[in-house]
């Protein structure tokens, strides 16, 4: 038996929405290898979920919609529930369930974050930052998806699962990972660790936001180079 297997991965050289189609069609081509049950979306809108639902429909695939919580509607400006009407109904029809009431693991809604204005800074930043370093904003978002899907208790925890996220809007980013719960992230048992078991895509070059508003905190990532427009999340 081969001690090593060799899979492709795509760079984008940009990060963005433009690279939403083919990490789709990447996907859609893990899937057809029938070792994958479960593939999870970050998508707050829906719009996103959608594109990839009706790609994979008819194969015995079960997919999740992660979009934001109630909090979200605080300080991202939106109305809550985030996917809503028409484009709601056509993911249920499609057997796609909404996880929209699960807090961000990496992204706020915690009290760690609401203490994170007095100078606390919570140890899910290193994570996040850390993830955005090697794959940017969507490899942390494509971790963040999967964890919040086994929180809710969608999805059951330990299996692999292919999960798409993106930088501010649509994807560029597309993951094969074994799902867990938050806390069992860093385990003292390695078969409940979270694990990256390939990286299908992601965009070689990064960018960051000027600032990003978590809960009441205002983060500032850079002074100077070039930016995301606003804080969006994927749709």
């Amino acid at each position: 038996m081969s001690q090593f297997e060799v899979r492709n991965i795509t760079y984008f050289n940009s990060p963005g929405s433009q690279n939403t189609g083919t990490v789709i069609q990447l996907v859609k081509e893990r899937v057809q290898a029938g070792d994958v049950s479960w593939v999870v979306v970050a998508s707050v809108t829906g719009e996103t979920a959608l594109r990839v639902a009706e790609e994979i429909k008819g194969r015995r695939i079960s997919m999740v919609c992660v979009s934001g919580p109630p909090s979200w509607s605080t300080y991202h400006g939106m109305q809550y529930p985030f996917v809503r009407g028409e484009l709601r109904e056509k993911l249920e029809s499609l057997g796609v369930a909404i996880v929209d009431k699960t807090p961000s693991t990496l992204s706020g809604d915690t009290i760690d974050y609401g203490l994170a204005r007095y100078g606390c800074m919570p140890a899910s930043w290193a994570v996040a930052e850390t993830l955005e370093a090697v794959g940017g904003y969507g490899l942390k978002t494509a971790v963040e998806a999967i964890l919040m899907a086994t929180d809710a208790g969608i999805m059951p925890p330990y299996v692999n699962a292919v999960s798409i996220a993106g930088t501010d809007r649509g994807a560029d980013t597309a993951i094969l990972a074994r799902a867990t719960y938050s806390y069992s992230v860093f385990s003292r048992d390695s078969e409940k660790r979270f694990q990256v078991l390939e990286i299908l895509a992601m965009p070689r070059t990064k960018k960051w936001y000027k600032s990003i508003t978590i809960a009441e905190h205002v983060v500032r990532e850079i002074d100077t180079g070039e930016t995301l427009e606003q804080a969006h999340d994927s749709k």
